[in-house]
């Protein structure tokens, strides 16, 4: 009897030892640097799956590619963590696909990010919301603009001198630059993502009064093909890149800020689509993560 249960065992264990060797065995990924050298990444097949996964949901799913391709300040994504407990509901929230495949993804990424000093790139956690992670991805050349050009509303709601926005980012060394740095004020916030600073004022008064401001893509504007309406569900990556990466915030669609900044990202989602196209997308991703940019981008520079 004995022997029967040790042979059973034995056959359960024979498929799950051979998927578990599969996921650790080695492969590798190719992508350029900042001069268009060419290297590899080592790493498992487990962790390669991770890091497609993480990375579709941030640069195919969500606007993350904007930032690097664009002009885009910040990018920002979060999930929610185990730990600390905060109560039932938050502990199996952190067990949904999206915020699984954004934990097992970041921690997955540190251990390769070493290799990709050229990108700010970096997650935090606010004091203000235990168990939550932020994901930020930072162009600080157009971080530095957007905030030196609103100097005056970084200062009189931060009470303090700012003397450019380099000095916020050096700050975020020891603080959380979303919730801490920037208060978390709603205005700062959609400013330093891209939002304008019209839309994110408006944002603000109109959340105050608890009147909802409407999505810039509004359904009355007539677009073209690749304009957002809605953020359909889409499996493939182009349909992604398509329908569902471009920024969507709320603001007055038709106001000279809220079409001057429709017009540029649309721009920047052709070209997003432009430079996925035909190439393998993770190894593309680690490319600009890694500071290569298609000949595109210099020449508009």
């Amino acid at each position: 009897m004995i022997r029967k249960i040790s042979i059973f065992f034995t056959v359960l264990c024979i498929p799950f030892l051979c998927w578990f060797f599969t996921q650790e065995k080695k492969t590798s990924v190719r992508f350029l640097d900042r001069e268009g050298k060419e290297f590899f990444l080592s790493l498992t097949v487990k962790d390669k799956k991770r890091l497609l996964c993480f990375m579709r949901m941030l640069f195919a799913e969500d606007c993350f590619a904007y930032t690097l391709l664009g002009s885009k300040p910040v990018s920002w994504a979060s999930y929610q963590s185990a730990l600390p407990f905060v109560n039932l509901s938050t502990f199996c929230n952190c067990f949904k696909k999206h915020h699984r495949c954004l934990r097992l993804g970041w921690e997955t990424w540190q251990k390769y990010s070493h290799l990709f000093p050229a990108v700010s790139f970096w997650a935090e956690t606010p004091k203000c919301y235990p168990g939550y992670v932020s994901i930020l991805l930072v162009n600080e050349e157009q971080f530095n603009a957007v905030v030196n050009n609103n100097k005056k509303d970084f200062q009189e709601i931060l009470h303090r001198e700012i003397v450019n926005g380099f000095q916020l980012l050096k700050e975020r060394k020891n603080r959380s630059l979303m919730n801490e740095i920037l208060e978390g004020h709603q205005a700062l916030l959609g400013i330093v993502l891209g939002y304008g600073r019209d839309n994110s004022w408006e944002f603000l008064r109109r959340s105050e009064k608890r009147d909802p401001l409407g999505s810039v893509w509004d359904e009355t504007n007539h677009r073209k093909l690749g304009e957002i309406r809605t953020r359909v569900a889409s499996e493939d990556i182009n349909s992604c890149l398509l329908f569902r990466s471009c920024p969507s915030f709320a603001g007055n669609p038709n106001t000279e800020e809220s079409l001057t900044l429709k017009k540029e990202y649309l721009l920047t989602q052709q070209k997003v689509i432009d430079y996925y196209k035909g190439q393998d997308f993770l190894e593309a991703t680690l490319s600009l993560l890694a500071g290569f940019r298609p000949n595109s981008c210099y020449s508009e520079q």
